[in-house]
């Protein structure tokens, strides 16, 4: 494990910006971070130039937009391309991807939606609503449910505790919050439980793989009556992990293309870079201590890569999951699938992999955030699966993969 509270800075990159920390309001609003917020927005990993002034149609850093009157999810995404730099005319490219990733971004919101019915498509919408029906399905849909098995982790099935932090994170006022807060309705802490009872056991609710893209969504008769009698119409939903396995059904298609000279990221800390010429990328890592959230490092890479950035602190871009007590605490949609309470390890931490993709790196770090105490060791057994870690630990940054170049900012 490398700790370092210096690094090299490179003349690619932009001077980074003068440290600032910045107190979070106490009050009863949620957690605001102007600074941060700005860093995910604009794609969590800055170019070493500026893409802002650039015209889509002119050769150079342009940001990808979908302009459709279909529904779809490129509102939780920032897609940057170079353009130009083929035989290809900047504009003629950008009409190519632009389309490209209209159509996966509408394709992507149709499979993963919760919320929206589609006639003749099998999505989630449909697969959680339909328990106990074998069922053809689309195979980006059945890779992820693949990968999800794999796994271990059972938090897809998380789905009715989910719908209730939903309410949580919508409240405006402290008073609300009891209706939906587990830690403060004991009564709301025994029902999360009993769900979670149902969610990791196998035999009460599971996605059975039937092979060539058929599934049965298999829920006991028991459960089946629990739900009955507690309203419950969703059995499984992909909520804060979704842009995961979306961000690498986009980078795919858009590889698949025949472009690779960009990067896409996520609202919520999800990104994919698929750039192999060698163009310096940074970002800044952040530490939260009480109230405050300070920049603690400039973070230098090139791709390709899959990052995934996990914190226990709302900001402005990805606000909806998250709600903050006027007395620091925080609740988060990171939820234990062994009692549906949400819990961080640490506040910020970062796993990156030039072989991984973000909802494989997400799955392997599920059990090492969401936990009540941060093991030591889990960074460097990630390692031996080509994930690496960055987080920080006693003011210090800890990170282990020497391929990476940090400039301290405390």
């Amino acid at each position: 494990m490398k700790e370092t509270r210096t690094g090299g800075r490179s003349r690619d990159l932009p001077h980074p910006k003068p440290v600032n920390k910045i107190e979070l309001p106490t009050g009863h609003r949620r957690l605001r971070l102007t600074l941060a917020a700005v860093f995910l927005m604009a794609g969590a990993f800055l170019i070493a130039y500026s893409v802002g002034k650039l015209s889509s149609k002119e050769p150079g850093w342009s940001e990808i937009q979908v302009s459709s009157s279909e529904l779809n999810c490129s509102g939780d995404f920032v897609f940057l391309y170079c353009l130009g730099e083929g035989e290809t005319s900047a504009t003629e490219e950008n009409k190519e991807i632009t389309a490209c990733y209209a159509s996966a971004t509408e394709y992507a919101f149709r499979m993963f939606t919760n919320d929206v019915a589609y006639e003749n498509i099998r999505n989630m919408y449909y697969i959680s609503r339909h328990p106990n029906e074998e069922m053809e399905i689309d195979a980006v849909l059945y890779r992820a449910f693949s990968l999800i098995r794999e796994s271990g982790d059972r938090s897809l099935y998380l789905a009715p505790v989910y719908e209730q932090y939903n309410g949580l994170f919508h409240c405006t006022e402290e008073y609300q919050t009891v209706e939906y807060d587990p830690y403060r309705n004991q009564k709301l802490a025994d029902y999360y439980a009993a769900i979670a009872g149902f969610a990791n056991d196998a035999a009460m609710v599971n996605i059975e793989l039937l092979g060539e893209n058929r599934i049965c969504l298999r829920v006991a008769d028991e459960y089946l009556a629990f739900a009955a009698e507690n309203e419950i119409e969703s059995f499984i939903d992909f909520y804060w992990m979704k842009n995961a396995f979306i961000i690498d059904y986009l980078a795919d298609e858009i590889l698949a293309a025949g472009y690779s000279r960009g990067c896409i990221s996520s609202v919520d800390g999800f990104t994919r870079n698929l750039d192999r010429s060698g163009e310096r990328y940074a970002f800044t890592f952040y530490d939260r201590v009480d109230f405050l959230i300070c920049p603690v490092a400039n973070v230098q890479y090139t791709g390709p890569l899959a990052m995934v950035y996990l914190h226990d602190y709302g900001l402005d871009s990805g606000q909806q999951y998250y709600y903050a007590y006027s007395g620091g605490e925080i609740r988060t949609p990171y939820l234990d699938a062994r009692d549906g309470l949400c819990k961080s390890a640490v506040s910020d931490l970062v796993c990156h992999s030039g072989e991984a993709g973000c909802s494989e790196i997400l799955l392997r770090m599920i059990p090492v955030y969401i936990a009540d105490t941060f093991r030591k060791d889990a960074p460097d057994r990630l390692a031996e699966e080509g994930i690496y870690s960055i987080y920080s630990e006693d003011g210090r940054i800890c990170y282990n993969d020497t391929g990476l170049t940090l400039t301290d900012l405390k």
